[in-house]
Formats: structure tokens, C-alpha cells, sequence
């Protein structure tokens, strides 16, 4: 039995869940940990063969502090 549906369901489901955390992250100080989820759902999605026409986030990396 092959579980390849499945799994592209659950990488689908991390791409959504990274992505939602991500937003709510997206107006603290936390940029370097949003850019890394951001990266995080792009690449799950990238494995699940879906292309990344839903991304709601811009991907660009944070800038440094000074």
C-alpha cells in the first residue's frame, strides 16, 4: 500500500498550519522565525507537488537589527 496521498495531504496541512502560524507571528519582532516558516511551508509544498500560488507571505529574508 502506498501512503504517497496521504503524505501529500500532510504536507499540505504543514505547508497551511506554517503559513498560519507565520501570519500571526508576522507583526512581532520575530521575522527571522517567520522568514523560517515561511521557507518551511514553501518547501512542504514543493514536496507535495502543489505550486505556491497560495502563499500570503512576502519571501524576502528579515532584515538585521541594528
Amino acid at each position: 500500500m502506498d501512503g504517497a496521498p496521504s503524505d501529500s495531504r500532510t504536507l499540505r496541512y504543514i505547508a497551511e498550519i506554517t503559513r498560519k502560524l507565520a501570519k500571526m507571528l508576522s507583526r512581532t519582532r520575530y521575522q527571522m522565525l517567520v522568514y523560517l516558516l515561511e521557507m518551511t511551508a514553501v518547501e512542504a509544498e514543493s514536496l507535495a507537488g502543489e505550486p505556491d500560488s497560495k502563499r500570503t507571505l512576502p519571501v524576502k529574508p528579515p532584515q538585521a537589527r541594528r
